[in-house]
């Protein structure tokens, strides 16, 4: 029934608890025991002896969780590609080790799956540790957009508030229960399996940043995607505004890449 990939870089032991709480709960609204799930854990960090022991008191409720370990960081999308590509089920849930899940988000999500087959992927609702609303589901970036939500700093982005609030949909998504988008976020994305089978999983030519934007292009040629408001997470993950120059470098690598496949749009 449902297949569940998590990629870990540097593991955060509390959190990664809480996930696996939250995790387990929901599932058991999904299925009766551990009947048709699959979890794996992709170690990219180099963390094995850690995620194992974090791991041992969840086995009896996650008995079948695995943990992929002894490779090298090998990038978000294709360490998430090796549960994605072997899997056998019928959807499947990318989710980032930085997300607490609402006890009802998976049965919600796989609901409005089954009522709706020209829906090929949901985007959940989301706040952050603080409670703030976080928007994971957007319409087509241009340059600008992103250049502001990802490097500007705050007090530009102040400044660009209703740009950025169109981009990110917030009159939309504050109104309506489900409606359709052009991109959702790679911490939480609830797929069919076949389609994202069918596209070959993540392209592998995005390390880090944009991979889940050129996902979700390649999805939208096979079904539509969608934002569900009766699907709730809560993200405690960043963006690249906060991170050093490396990563600023790899998400102007990352979006270039993106623009060159997908058509440029410059404001």
């Amino acid at each position: 029934m449902l297949s569940i990939s998590i990629v870990i870089y540097q593991l955060d032991c509390d959190l990664f608890r809480r996930l696996l709480d939250s995790l387990s709960i929901a599932l058991d609204k999904v299925s009766e025991g551990s009947s048709g799930i699959s979890i794996k854990i992709i170690d990219n960090g180099n963390q094995q002896t850690i995620i194992e022991n974090l791991s041992k008191d969840y086995l009896n409720k996650l008995p079948t969780l695995e943990i992929i370990s002894g490779m090298k960081n090998i990038g978000y999308g294709r360490a998430h590609n090796l549960g994605i590509l072997s899997s056998t089920s019928k959807y499947h849930l990318v989710l980032n080790p930085d997300v607490i899940l609402d006890s009802d988000s998976l049965i919600e999500g796989i609901k409005h799956l089954e009522s709706n087959k020209d829906i090929c992927a949901v985007a959940p609702a989301c706040e952050d540790e603080k409670g703030q609303v976080q928007y994971l589901a957007k319409r087509y970036p241009s340059v600008l957009d992103l250049a502001l939500r990802g490097v500007a700093p705050r007090f530009i982005k102040k400044y660009f508030q209703k740009r950025l609030s169109r981009y990110e949909m917030h009159k939309v998504l504050n109104k309506e229960s489900a409606v359709q988008v052009d991109i959702i976020s790679g911490c939480f994305m609830l797929c069919r399996t076949e389609y994202l089978k069918k596209i070959g999983g993540f392209d592998e030519r995005y390390f880090l940043y944009f991979e889940d934007f050129a996902l979700s292009m390649e999805m939208k040629k096979l079904g539509a995607l969608q934002y569900l408001s009766s699907m709730k997470i809560i993200h405690y993950g960043g963006n690249a505004a906060g991170k050093d120059f490396k990563h600023i470098l790899m998400f102007v690598i990352s979006g270039i890449k993106f623009f060159n496949c997908y058509g440029w749009k410059i404001r």
